[in-house]
């Protein structure tokens, strides 16, 4: 088994689903406010917990994925998400409570990730 190193990060994943730095979607999304919903589900596909996070955009590449500087409990943290653009959309204005209690006023966008329980 490979050991999960920077270079490696997403390689088991398709490349090809993964958006260049220079995309558009990903050039708007740069310097903006991301809440994140962490979904963890269960080997019978049952929602176990999530987690509401939020950060600010620093940098997007192919390596590191969409790089955010978190808020909150967390704050300042790197979090590393994936860099496909359909999984980033506009939510509505307003004030959203994190997880750790945290308020976010007025992000710009959302996403939703899906955290997969390990099959022993």
């Amino acid at each position: 088994m490979n050991e999960n190193t920077d270079d490696s990060r997403w390689n088991e994943l398709i490349p090809e689903a993964f958006a260049e730095a220079s995309d558009p979607l990903v050039r708007v999304l740069l310097g903006k406010m991301l809440v994140v919903r962490l979904n963890e589900i269960g080997t019978n596909d049952e929602l176990l917990s999530f987690e509401l996070v939020a950060g600010r955009v620093v940098r997007a590449n192919r390596k590191e994925g969409l790089v955010l500087s978190l808020v909150g409990a967390r704050q300042g943290e790197a979090f590393f998400l994936h860099l496909v653009p359909e999984a980033y959309t506009l939510i509505d204005p307003g004030d959203y409570a994190l997880t750790c209690g945290t308020v976010v006023r007025n992000p710009d966008f959302r996403a939703a990730f899906d955290i997969y329980a390990q099959v022993n």
